[in-house]
């Protein structure tokens, strides 16, 4: 029913974004049509399954009246992951004029940060320490500055979220750790569910990040399967081409049917990239 997905992002301006989030934050530069689209990610997840190496796709998308405004926090985001110890990171974002928002926090799972992008949006980057890792892994952790990543949920209810994600959808279902935390997978992203706690944002609150899933058949015929399953249709585009549902917690997911570009769209992107 679904071939991949992603956190879409609405941004004052793409190109400005693409700049930040891959030379300040260094995320790879995937895919780019003009100003109207952009997709970045990063290496593989702590969380992902070895034979996957699932992570963060990020996509970029123009501020619009339809949607939220940029910078805005919701009840969807993303997080950050690295092996590189966590002041070095925090030291490294300083030079790059990244504007960190917190303090590091440092617990038995690591130690966290948060940062925000250049519209305000918080994000934040988690450090995993050597004895969370596998054997197999300690001697050559990945060297890059941000190693990995994962979209987030935050929701009211973990029983119920996790039954919508893997069972109404039909996610993997990859890590549960009680009513802490768990994972789920599609394509190359990972989702994190996290429960509400009085840190986190609101579920269910609109902001300027929203999931998106790939169909991979007619999305018709996938709206009509999620409707006998109970999902409710939030909106949907004149051309019928992206379609919002909503999870338990009234969380936005855009679905969309993955289409060739047409040749404008190759042309607009090849020339993107001599700019």
């Amino acid at each position: 029913m679904f071939s991949n997905g992603n956190t879409t992002i609405t941004v004052a301006n793409v190109d400005v974004a693409i700049r930040f989030y891959t030379e300040q934050l260094g995320l790879k530069l995937t895919n780019r049509i003009g100003g109207r689209w952009a997709t970045l990610q990063t290496g593989a997840s702590y969380w992902t399954t070895h034979d996957t190496n699932a992570g963060l796709v990020v996509g970029l998308q123009p501020a619009s009246p339809q949607r939220a405004r940029p910078g805005t926090t919701g009840g969807v985001g993303f997080g950050l992951e690295t092996y590189t110890p966590i002041d070095d990171v925090a030291a490294v974002f300083v030079e790059r004029r990244v504007h960190i928002s917190s303090e590091i926090i440092r617990f038995e799972a690591g130690s966290v940060f948060a940062f925000e992008d250049l519209d305000g949006l918080s994000s934040y980057v988690h450090h995993f320490p050597p004895e969370m890792l596998e054997e197999a892994d300690r001697s050559s952790p990945s060297d890059a500055l941000v190693s990995g990543g994962h979209a987030i949920v935050y929701v009211s209810d973990m029983d119920r979220a996790i039954d919508f994600y893997s069972r109404t959808l039909g996610l993997t279902l990859t890590n549960r750790f009680e009513n802490h935390f768990a994972t789920v997978e599609v394509g190359s992203l990972v989702l994190a569910i996290h429960p509400r706690t009085a840190r986190t944002p609101i579920p269910g609150t609109k902001g300027s990040v929203t999931l998106g899933l790939v169909v991979d058949e007619p999305i018709d015929t996938v709206l009509a399967r999620l409707a006998q399953r109970g999902v409710r249709i939030a909106g949907r585009s004149e051309t019928a081409q992206f379609v919002d549902i909503e999870d338990p917690d009234g969380n936005v997911i855009t679905l969309w049917e993955a289409k060739a570009l047409t040749a404008k769209d190759e042309l607009e992107s090849q020339l993107a990239a001599f700019k």
